[in-house]
Parts: structure tokens; sequence; C-alpha cells
């Protein structure tokens, strides 16, 4: 991937110790690009959602259990094994 088109690094910074008052906000903000989560004033998790890490690092071979799998690639899962089906010929009751 181009530097160019990586998401900018977020501006506020949140603390492991508030996590649980900060937590939709920290939500919401790495869903516009990665933020920087401290622990004990220092900076310690870089947070991002998985369609940006997906951007950042795209590895085909990445397997995901089924209490894993997120909800995009389970609705990504259960349409293609829709349309499977629905492309099966009819087999007629005998």
């Amino acid at each position: 991937m181009d530097r160019s088109k990586l998401p900018h690094l977020q501006g506020r910074r949140f603390d492991i110790e508030t996590l649980q008052y900060d937590a939709l906000r920290l939500a919401r903000q790495a869903d516009k690009g990665p933020t920087f989560l401290r622990h004990h004033g220092r900076i310690a998790y870089v947070v991002m959602t998985e369609d940006i890490f997906d951007q950042l690092w795209p590895d085909p071979r990445r397997a995901w259990s089924v209490d894993e799998m997120p909800l995009h690639i389970l609705q990504l899962l259960e349409q293609s094994l829709q349309d499977g089906l629905s492309s099966r010929p009819e087999v007629s009751d005998i």
C-alpha cells in the first residue's frame, strides 16, 4: 500500500486507566483512523478497525474461527452460500 493512502493517526490519545469512560469515543475515533492508547502515560497500543487493518496489512491467508469471525465476513459467507444454493439446479421429488 502506498504511504499516501494510509489513514492519518487521530489526534486524541486515550488511556487504558480511563477506558471504561472513553470506550465509545475510542471506537468512534478508531473508525476514522488509527488511534493511540496509552498505559501509564506511555503509548502502548494502536487501535484501529478491522477494515483499516486489512488495508494496512492485507493477508489472503488469514483465517478466522467462527467465534472470531467479524460480522461483515459472516455476512459475505452467508451471501455466497445463498448464491451457491440458488445456482444449483432444482431436484424434483421422486
